[in-house]
């Protein structure tokens, strides 16, 4: 199933920056001449002597962010266009209109004494301009390269001390018919590479990729990636999989690396993270365990030693079962990837016995780990069914709002929100107490699942899932039609109950009807509709009928203009 962040991703991850006086700041023996991790600020000495770029200081323009050079009333010219048609979601890049507009913007704020970076970006989406001039400079539908490359000649022309670059990406994703000018590079997603300790065939497909790119540009440079944008807070291995990565790309001939993490929003372990990848651009071949040893204990003198072990166990557990690190998955793939579920909570129970013996600044950082990293422990605790321990876990996780820590993944997933929801879901189960019968009941689908998300039992598992998180206690469903579930016959039942979640972030819906049917009978249908104290979920309720004795199947009709829909909970009373 195609993730609901496929394109949020993208636009994060162009976030980067370079420039000619940033590279003489960073002047470090190198294979690459331009290296960021996006991953939050660190004070400014010890931020410092990473030798690293800054997305805030080093780029003109960067990302799919080409409109912040139009003034007001720009002229329609600048749009796209088909036929008689105008669409201003994306540029024409063959128009002199907006080939002037960028020029007096560079001229306005960066002149020409010293050598900035612009990326020359289509807005993310799939519309081309079709004009007369951009099909004769090799626009064709879904592709705009043509006119992009064209753009970039004169723009390279025009500012020879600058340096503009395209990006392989969608409705730029071919090569150019000759090579780039000098001052030009091209920008390129490892989107198609994936995260992974070992070899991978995708490994050859990209290396491929990159050397037909060195035919055309001196200047290649790779956005990658360095988190699970999910969940920010639960620990992630990433070292061996960057050090494999960074071998690759310096033999290939890359010249510039962003490691697109979780920005300015925290993210567990994220000065460790920091420090040891960029120790690891400026040399790949770095052994970084002893290093991440001599520098967690440097950095946390009490829980340094703990953290360590940690991480290392982490990076051993993923590299043993080669498998490919999620970028948008919960806690339960993470257990079957990288996280020692029984281990994780060891050292979550060591963070908290050593509180009690650091002192700061150690201690408020040590604190911020341990309370982002409850959300973890929460998400086990309700795979377990454990909801005292949730309980526990809950008002520790509160507090770290007031520490400043607000969300928790890169679509803005509110921390607030998720407790609020899992309070919600604990006073169901208080509600309900031993009424709902069908807890537990194993129920059996009669329409292929989606691949990820195959697990009936969560549907009759008596836990209310979460609206906000579409890992937490949901099962969604592409389905087309719809999605079809048999529910066997349990002796008292009178009253069915079916709740549904819709996030219009990741594009679920409600469905657009739900049937049920009993061995060929009509039992009723209904439209749902969100319930009145909270518009993100809804309920569907069924009589049954006393002289009812056969399987139960419930008809769930998927609203096709959106992604998916996410199924929460059956029950039966």
């Amino acid at each position: 199933m195609i993730s609901p962040h496929s394109v949020l991703i993208l636009l994060s991850a162009l976030l980067f920056c370079s420039c000619d006086d940033a590279e003489q700041h960073h002047n470090v023996s190198s294979p690459f001449e331009y290296r960021e991790v996006y991953l939050p600020e660190l004070p400014f000495d010890e931020g410092n002597e990473l030798h690293l770029n800054s997305v805030d200081r080093d780029w003109g323009i960067w990302g799919h962010n080409l409109s912040v050079v139009l003034p007001k009333n720009a002229s329609r010219t600048v749009y796209a266009k088909a036929g008689n048609s105008v669409n201003s979601d994306q540029f024409c890049f063959s128009s002199d209109a907006l080939f002037n507009y960028i020029k007096s913007y560079i001229n306005d704020n960066y002149g020409n004494d010293k050598t900035i970076r612009f990326a020359i970006l289509p807005n993310d989406n799939s519309v081309v301009c079709l004009c007369d001039h951009c099909v004769e400079c090799g626009n064709k539908a879904g592709d705009a390269s043509g006119a992009v490359y064209y753009l970039l000649e004169r723009l390279t022309q025009e500012f020879p001390k600058h340096i503009f670059f395209t990006s392989y990406y969608r409705t730029t994703s071919r090569l150019p018919l000759e090579k780039l000018p000098d001052n030009a590079g091209v920008l390129i997603s490892a989107m198609s590479y994936p995260l992974s300790p070992v070899h991978t065939a995708q490994e050859d497909k990209f290396e491929s990729l990159l050397n037909q790119w060195s035919k055309y540009t001196k200047r290649i440079y790779i956005w990658d990636y360095i988190n699970n944008f999910d969940d920010y807070f639960t620990p992630i291995p990433v070292f061996d999989v960057v050090q494999r990565r960074l071998k690759l790309y310096a033999k290939s001939g890359v010249k510039g690396v962003f490691f697109n993490g979780s920005g300015n929003d925290y993210s567990t372990l994220f000065r460790l993270k920091k420090h040891i990848i960029s120790e690891m651009l400026v040399d790949p071949d770095i052994k970084w365990r002893p290093r991440l040893k001599e520098l967690s204990t440097e950095l946390y003198p009490v829980t340094g030693e703990v953290i360590c072990n940690f991480m290392t166990l982490q990076e051993d557990m993923l590299t043993a079962r080669e498998k490919t690190l999620p970028m948008y998955e919960g806690v339960l793939k993470a257990m079957d990837t990288y996280l020692p579920a029984k281990e994780f909570e060891q050292f979550h129970e060591q963070m908290f016995n050593l509180l009690v013996t650091v002192k700061d600044p150690e201690r408020t950082e040590v604190q911020q780990m341990f309370r982002a990293m409850m959300l973890t422990s929460l998400e086990l605790k309700r795979i377990n069914s454990d909801t005292l321990g949730c309980r526990r876990m809950l008002d520790g996780l509160e507090r770290l709002v007031n520490m400043g820590i607000v969300t928790y993944s890169e679509s803005g997933g509110s921390i607030e929100d998720y407790i609020s929801e899992y309070r919600y879901m604990l006073k169901h189960i208080d509600d309900l107490g031993n009424k709902n019968l069908l807890k537990g009941v194993k129920v059996q689908p009669l329409t292929a699942l989606d691949e990820e998300y195959n697990d009936v039992s969560i549907l009759t598992d008596g836990h209310l899932g979460l609206p906000s998180n579409y890992h937490c206690g949901l099962m969604l469903s592409s389905a087309t039609p719809a999605l079809r579930i048999a529910i066997p016959h349990v002796k008292g039942i009178k009253r069915l109950r079916i709740s549904f979640s819709k996030n219009a972030i990741y594009h679920i819906a409600f469905p657009l009807s739900v049937s049920l049917s009993s061995e060929g009978r009509d039992l009723g249908k209904v439209v749902p509709k969100p319930i009145a104290n909270n518009l993100q979920r809804s309920v569907v309720e069924f009589n049954i009928p006393s002289d009812c004795k056969g399987t139960l199947v419930l008809t769930i009709v998927r609203n096709q203009e959106e992604r998916t829909m996410a199924i929460d909970e059956i029950e039966g009373f």
